[in-house]
């Protein structure tokens, strides 16, 4: 398994502050979810005409893009985020293949009134449109367990159904655990299957019942045992953290949360 981690850890930084943080903590990708601040790559300078210069500076540091994170969502309540989500996708696609990303997240779409009977054939339908999109540029979508789709079951359900080679699913081990009280073992068994990439971070339940991101080891996510199940079902994909500071401004310095996750995961694989 490689490590890497996402640009929501370091909204801050600029190129040359990630590829040396990459480095210096031995991550093997980034996996950029914008870039300082701003969420749309592909409208950013480093990503359109300076785009040559970012794709040469990570293949000399041997840095990999394994996934670059959309907005885009599997599941639509009207045609014109369906349409909106098909174009995020397609100029995504696009910048993947020139990255050499060969995934695509995203998520599953929050549901409102809209029963999940309902929702399931509505998502999978769209969701073949949006691999269709993703598969022109040889490119893979991997559905979050995120929105209304946390509890495993539900997206397992959509995942049989979407015929689609180039669709897996992203296993985020917190959002089921804490949000759905699933164990890791039931997550993992609805949806081990369909595992491609992971998205990695601890936290604990307040009094209040609201999460607090910790820093591994300090929360209730047993990220030990999620690597573990992984490894006995033969993942090898990537152990992602997910350091949320660019929308939780008072978690912990990238600088600190960092070098402590990738420790921490190279610890879990070589336990696992």
């Amino acid at each position: 398994m490689k490590i890497g981690f996402t640009t929501l850890a370091c909204p801050g930084w600029d190129l040359g502050q990630i590829i040396r943080c990459a480095l210096e903590n031995g991550y093997d990708g980034v996996d950029f979810r914008g870039y300082r601040g701003q969420l749309v790559l592909y409208e950013l300078p480093e990503f359109t005409t300076g785009l040559d210069r970012t794709i040469a500076a990570f293949r000399e540091a041997k840095i990999e893009v394994p996934c670059l994170s959309t907005s885009a969502r599997m599941f639509c309540r009207t045609d014109a985020q369906a349409q909106a989500s098909l174009k995020e996708v397609g100029a995504y696609a696009e910048l993947a293949r020139r990255m050499g990303a060969g995934l695509l997240r995203v998520f599953g779409g929050g549901l409102e009134k809209t029963p999940l009977e309902e929702a399931i054939p509505k998502a999978v339908a769209h969701l073949r449109v949006l691999a269709d999109a993703a598969a022109r540029c040889g490119v893979g979508l991997v559905i979050e367990t995120h929105d209304d789709w946390i509890a495993t079951s539900s997206l397992a359900r959509v995942m049989a159904q979407v015929d689609r080679a180039n669709v897996g699913v992203l296993w985020d081990i917190n959002h089921p655990f804490q949000l759905a009280g699933e164990s890791l073992e039931e997550s993992y068994g609805n949806l081990g299957k369909y595992t491609r990439y992971t998205h990695v971070k601890d936290s604990r339940k307040l009094a209040d019942g609201k999460l607090q991101y910790t820093l591994p080891g300090e929360g209730q996510v047993d990220i030990r045992r999620a690597v573990a199940l992984l490894k006995s079902g033969g993942y090898d994909g990537y152990l992602t953290v997910e350091w949320e500071k660019q929308w939780h401004p008072d978690l912990p310095e990238p600088e600190v949360a960092l070098p402590a996750y990738a420790r921490a995961l190279r610890e879990a694989i070589a336990r696992a």
